[in-house]
Formats: structure tokens, C-alpha cells, sequence
């Protein structure tokens, strides 16, 4: 059925009404590439087509129109990262030269959706409380200006599109639902440019870019999210080259001791290609304030200093601790520590969680302070919280979560057959490897699993990226190593390699992947697959930890040798072996 609509069309030939799907697609269908709790499906890609069929929207369009207002019917489920098509305020599909001016779009399940459209323009539009505000999907040289898109779950979504403008839009407010609440996200999307943006008051990230390249982003005010900024990639560019200037970040802590409103220092690019944004303004709105040219401070930082490391393994039941150089470990734990089943290192990379009879006790590996013992009653695989004071355990009959600062404790349904767990401090949810893939769970929802990524096979170990974007899974009794995508909820790519992998492990920038086996480890480079290093050990390598310096690689062999390996990074080159009294399990590295 039509929706109400007040329209004053500037070409009408092609507007015709969206109409229902004889077979419209359930409403609970998952991504691309995963699966629902019902059961699994094959994998996908990380480039979405566009969905066959639709649900209900206003109006297809394939020229030009000038908008009123468009009320639609709700925001319908969740179908990230497809669009969610249930209800489409304004859809331009295949068409170019299209421009949607004026008006507003609010309560649909995406607001304005674009969908391999060229050289087309949405500007002065305000979408608001739909699932997504607008979606520029496949679509190329495009501009979205002078736009308001606020209280969307997500706001301005860029999946596969190039060479696009974004320009003096109002990005505010979005809300949560992980994994959104971001005012822009762009995502395989690359040559685009953004400028003079306010994206404020975002409830989870402002701006996320996820494998997107080569964008350019300057004069823009972010403002309040909560972080700022990510980027995988190091070659988006956060300033205008011609004039020195970039964008005002309202938690830039630097100084303009010169007056030309922009900062001496450079505001940091949270990722692993630590990037920067050098210029950036000390006022919002600085660059309609500046009078004279930039005063070029910038230099690119100094090499940071090393961190220091301790490792800590479990062997035994026992939490051991030692330098790389050391000749023997010592116990971390000397009252605690005989009967721990399972460790995990904190979010400030120091402190180190044992868990053992239903108790966990935390040690600041610095310090040596170690907290009283507190009582969970979930048994299960333990890991941090990537909220920095919370750690959780997850099992068979469920999750529960304690908050190590005020000792409240949280219950969950959950029943997987975890075997390793990663959680994911971009999504606010917790990937658990088991047996039919890697469950998605939600702690933020009441442990729901809406979907379970498909692997190719039963996985025995798996690593996710520093940046949280990529998940490397060892399939058991194969020679390959499953890429998951943890935006996309996909295989996205497969690295064969010369073993049956046991563990893994990432280097800090994300360029090696360790790869461990019965007989030894393989460097593998993650752009090019290729092997770089090997190593054989006497004993089987049970584990792996990469040192956050990028130098060392550290190696729990059980076995016939009892011992932590340290070898060099990335050749592998073996330079001290650590004996110990029992067989390591898990390996851990802190630093400070």
C-alpha cells in the first residue's frame, strides 16, 4: 500500500509506488554470510548485492523531486550489514543524475536508500528515527549535503561506494543498537571526500571507516561521541593538503601557542595504522575564523620507546610469570595459584585475571597487588570486558559478567559449546568460537546470539585483529585459516597454509600472522599470504603471544619440552627458552 505522502515533483515519469514483495524476505533474515541460531548457512562476501525483494517504502525514484514529509511504518529488525529494506522512505535504484531535495523521511527502516546510483545528490533532507537515515550502497560520485540525519540507529552508511561528496551535513544523536549508534560509517568505500560535517553527540563512534582507502577528510566538527574516530587503513588522509588544515576534535588536549587556530601537536587516529590528523583546529568551526596560513608544527612522531614485558603462562595449575631474558619463571600467585583452569589479561595489558573453582582474583603484574577473590558461578572460558572493569566467563550453561569495580554480577542465557572467546570493543558484544562457527553474543541485549558466523569446519583457535574489524580462525584438521570479516558477519578471505594449525596469533600492526602446529610456527604475510619464517620446536606449540613492541614472539611448547620459547619477530629466530615444571596451556603477554 502507498504511504501518505505530500510531494511536489520536479520529474514524475518514473516515480511509481513500492509495493511488497509477493515473497517478501522474513523478517528475522540474517547478513550476507551468517547464519541465525536455527542453523547454518554457506558464506558470503564481503560486497553485498543489492536484496531481490522488498517490503513496504514511499516511492521509487529515477528523477529528480523535491520532498515534503514521509512517515513510514517502523524501523523493522535487525539486518546488518545489509540495508534493512522493509520500509524505504525514498529508493533511487540504477539511475543517474537524480537529485532528492527538501523534505523529510522518519520512522523507516532506512530513510533514503541509494542503490548503484551515479552522479546523483540528496541535499537539504532531514531523515530522522529510522534504522538507517541513509544507506549509499554500490553507488559512485554522488553528493549527500546540507542534510540533518539524527536518532537513526545509523546514520549515514557508505557499503562498496566511491569517489562520493559528503559535505555540510548535520550527523547527530544516532542511537544504539549494537553494532550502531555511529553518526558515518564507510565500509570497502574508497575516494571519498567529507568536509564541513558536525557529527555530534554520536551515542557509540562518529566516524568509523572500515577497509575504506584513500578518502580525504578535513573542516569538519566532531564533536562528543563516544570514541571520536577509527581507521584500519593508513592512507585516508585527515587534512587538506593545499592549506595545512584538518578538523576540530572536541577532546584534543594540544595547544595553539601561534594563534592560527591550529593546534602545535597532531590529534591521534585511533587504529592500527596510527594515523593522524596533524592540523588539526582548536575552535569548532576554526577554519572560518583563521586569518593567516598554517604555522606547520607538525612532525611525525618519534619511534615510541619499547614497552616493558612480562610473559605469564599456565602450566599445571600454576599462573607463571617471567622476563623474555629470564633463565626461570616464578609463581605469580604463590597462595592462589595451584589449581587455575583459566587466565586473561585486562584491557590496560597488566593486570592478569586467574580463575579457578569459581573464583577469580586479579594482580597488577606491576605492582604485584592482587585483589581479594571473587565468587562467580558460571564455569566457562574467561576473558576481559572491553569496557576495561568488567570480565566475564562464558560455558555451557551460560555467560555471567562481574564488574570488578563494584562487584555487581550479571546472568545471561547462553547454550554454545564455547571454545575460545573474543570480545569485540567495537561492537560491544562477544565473538565465542564452538563447534557451528562463532556465535555472536550480546551481553548488551541479555545474551542473545542473533547470529553464528559460518566457518569451514569445527575452529580450534582464533585471533582478532588489534583493530576488531578481522577474525583469523584455525579450522581443525585443515590446512587454512578462515578471514572473518567481524563487520560483515563473513568468511571474506581463506590463507592456506603448510600445517594443521593449533594456534595463532597477530602482530601489533597487523601485517604477520604466527601460525602454530604440532611441529612448529609460520610468519605469514596477512597482504600477500605468504610464508616468510618457520620455526620447529621439540614439543607441540599449545599457544602463541605476540610482544606489543612487534619484536618477539613468544611460544608455549607442551610435550616433550615444557618450556616458553621467545624467538624474534618476525624470523622466528629462537633467542632464549624458558623451562617449565608441567605442560603451559595459555600465554599471555603484559606490559607496561
Amino acid at each position: 500500500m502507498r504511504l501518505p505522502v505530500a510531494l511536489v515533483a520536479l520529474g514524475l515519469a518514473a516515480i511509481v509506488a513500492c509495493q511488497a514483495a509477493s515473497n517478501p524476505p522474513a523478517a528475522t533474515a540474517p547478513p550476507s554470510g551468517a547464519t541465525s541460531s536455527a542453523g547454518p548457512i554457506t558464506s558470503g562476501s564481503p560486497v553485498s548485492p543489492p536484496p531481490s525483494r522488498e517490503g513496504t517504502c514511499a516511492m521509487r525514484v529515477s528523477e529528480s523531486l523535491t520532498l515534503a514529509n514521509l512517515t513510514g511504518p517502523g524501523i523493522g529488525p535487525q539486518t546488518w550489514p545489509l540495508p534493512q529494506l522493509d520500509s524505504v522512505g525514498v529508493r533511487v535504484g540504477g539511475h543517474s543524475r537524480v537529485t532528492i531535495r527538501n523534505g523529510k523521511t522518519v520512522g523507516f527502516s532506512t530513510g533514503i536508500y541509494f542503490v548503484d546510483t551515479t552522479n546523483s545528490t540528496i541535499e537539504n533532507v532531514t531523515t530522522q528515527r529510522n534504522r538507517f537515515g541513509f544507506y549509499i550502497h554500490t553507488s559512485h560520485n554522488n553528493a549527500v549535503k546540507g542534510s540533518d540525519v539524527e536518532f537513526n540507529i545509523y546514520g549515514l552508511h557508505l557499503q562498496n561506494s566511491d569517489d562520493n561528496l559528503l559535505q555540510g551535513n548535520l550527523l547527530a544523536r544516532q542511537t544504539y543498537n549494537s553494532p550502531g549508534g555511529y553518526g558515518l560509517y564507510m565500509y570497502a568505500s574508497a575516494r571519498n571526500r567529507v568536509l564541513e560535517n558536525t557529527i555530534d553527540s554520536n551515542i557509540n563512534w562518529g566516524m568509523w571507516f572500515s577497509e575504506a582507502k584513500d578518502n580525504v577528510v578535513f573542516h569538519n566538527n566532531v564533536i562528543g561521541n563516544n570514541p571520536q574516530v577509527s581507521d584500519n587503513e593508513t592512507s585516508n588522509v585527515w587534512y587538506d593538503a593545499q592549506t595545512k588544515e584538518g578538523n576540530y576534535w572536541s577532546d584534543y588536549k594540544g595547544k595553539d601557542a601561534d594563534g592560527d587556530q591550529v593546534g602545535d601537536t597532531p590529534y591521534p587516529i585511533l587504529g592500527p595504522g596510527t594515523m593522524v590528523d596533524p592540523y588539526p583546529f582548536v575552535e569548532k568551526d576554526g577554519w572560518t575564523k583563521k586569518r593567516r596560513a598554517t604555522i606547520d608544527h607538525y612532525e611525525p612522531a618519534a619511534p615510541h620507546a619499547p614497552r616493558a614485558v612480562t610473559i605469564v603462562a599456565l602450566a599445571g595449575g600454576a599462573v607463571k610469570s617471567m622476563h623474555p631474558d629470564a633463565n626461570r619463571a616464578s609463581d605469580l600467585l604463590a597462595r592462589d595459584s595451584r589449581n587455575v583452569t583459566q587466565i586473561a589479561l585486562g584491557t590496560d595489558e597488566r593486570t592478569v585475571y586467574s580463575y579457578t573453582d569459581r573464583f577469580v582474583v586479579a594482580q597488577d603484574i606491576v605492582t604485584g597487588n592482587a585483589t581479594a577473590k571473587q565468587a562467580l558461578t558460571v564455569d566457562g572460558i574467561v576473558a576481559a570486558n572491553r569496557d576495561g572493569h568488567s570480565l566475564m566467563v562464558v560455558g555451557s550453561t551460560g555467560v555471567e559478567q562481574i564488574d570488578l569495580e563494584t562487584g555487581q554480577n550479571e546472568y545471561f542465557d547462553y547454550h554454545g559449546q564455547p571454545e575460545a572467546l573474543a570480545p569485540s570493543y567495537k561492537h560491544n558484544h562477544v565473538f565465542v568460537a564452538t563447534a557451528r562457527g562463532i556465535d555472536l553474543l550480546y551481553l548488551n541485549l541479555g545474551g542473545r546470539t542473533p547470529y553464528t558466523i559460518p566457518v569451514d569446519g569445527i575452529p580450534v583457535a582464533m585471533a582478532m585483529a588489534g583493530s576488531g574489524t578481522r577474525i583469523y580462525v584455525a579450522v581443525g584438521g585443515q590446512k587454512i585459516i578462515d578471514v572473518v570479516d567481524t563487520e560483515q558477519y563473513a568468511v571474506v578471505d581463506h590463507i592456506a597454509v603448510d600445517v594443521a594449525a593449533t594456534s595463532l596469533a597477530i602482530s601489533p600492526r597487523e601485517d604477520v600472522l604466527y601460525v602454530g602446529s604440532a611441529g612448529g610456527v609460520e610468519a605469514i604475510t596477512i597482504r600477500t599470504k605468504t610464508r616468510i619464517a618457520a620455526a620447529a620446536f621439540l614439543g607441540s606449540v599449545v599457544d602463541l603471544a605476540v610482544s606489543p613492541n612487534g619484536d618477539q614472539l613468544y611460544v608455549a611448547l607442551a610435550g616433550l619440552s615444557h618450556a616458553i620459547a621467545v624467538a624474534d619477530a618476525p624470523g622466528l629466530r629462537v633467542a632464549n627458552l624458558i623451562e617449565l615444571e608441567a605442560d603451559p596451556s595459555r600465554i599471555l603477554v603484559a606490559s607496561y
